[in-house]
Order: structure tokens, then sequence, then C-alpha cells
């Protein structure tokens, strides 16, 4: 009974994050934001198809997938989230606000042929190999236990 209580807390609010991120979107986009913010969430993934099942609609996974892939599709969606993040943190960045920018990767150890993949440097393992860059900029403050994330991308 717990487990359902807890479930329902954090279903309630990643719609009303996702919908504070979402303001003056097209309905479809706003559900499609909300829906996979809860199935990244719900199975840790961010393939689709875990997304998909974490949703448990009466139609064929299938459909479910299609759908979610042709909203991930949208040409505006990386740059309107990027931009809506950065807003919301914005207004929590105060003078003696530390940002902190982490430039990172992400080895894709047996890839050979994918789009727009780098030669990067495996920090865990200190070698050379496939996989992609990311950058993040954060938001701390001295004492404080909360971050302030204000942008992300690979």
């Amino acid at each position: 009974m717990h487990y359902a209580k807890t479930a329902s807390k954090v279903r309630e609010q990643i719609i009303k994050f996702s919908g504070e991120l979402s303001v003056g979107w097209p309905k479809v986009a706003r559900r499609f934001l909300a829906e996979s913010i809860y199935g990244i969430q719900a199975r840790q993934s961010v393939h689709l198809t875990k997304i998909a099942r974490a949703l448990k609609e009466k139609i064929p996974l299938k459909k479910t997938q299609y759908r979610l892939s042709r909203q991930l599709g949208r040409e505006d969606l990386e740059s309107r989230v990027l931009n809506k993040i950065c807003q919301m943190g914005a207004s929590r960045v105060e003078k003696k606000t530390l940002l902190i920018i982490d430039i990172s990767d992400i080895r894709k150890k047996y890839a050979r042929k994918m789009e727009h993949i780098a030669c990067i440097r495996d920090g865990s393992e200190k070698i050379l190999g496939n996989g992609y860059w990311t950058i993040s900029v954060i938001g701390a403050e001295a004492g404080k236990t909360s971050l302030i994330p204000l942008y992300g991308s690979l």
C-alpha cells in the first residue's frame, strides 16, 4: 500500500514539473514530455521500449513506441526544453551561487558506426575509445544540498 502512495506522489510531481516545463506547448507535446519523464524515472532507462512499457497503455507496445518516437523527433524539442530549464533554474541563481561546468564522456565500447560518434578519452578506464562528449552546467550553493540544473547536452 505504501508503494502505491509513493508512486502516486512521484507521478504528481512529474506532472507538475513537466507542466511547468512545457507551458505554451501543444497538448500532444505536453503529454509526451510528461510520459517520457515518468517512463525514464520508472524504468531508469532512456530506451523507448522500456519507457513505453512503463506507460502500460492498452494498445500494442509497438504503437506506443512509434508514437513516442514521432514526438521525440520534434524539431524544436531540445531547444525548448533546454531554454525552459535554464529559465526555471536562473530564478534560483544568486550572486554566491557556484556555476559548475562538467565536461564528460559516455563511452560506447562496442559501437563502430553511430551517428556523430567521436573519439573520446574514457576517464574511468583512462583509454581512448568511441563515444560522445557531454556537457552539463549546474548551480550549487555553499552549505546547501540542492543543485540547480541549468544546461545539459550530448
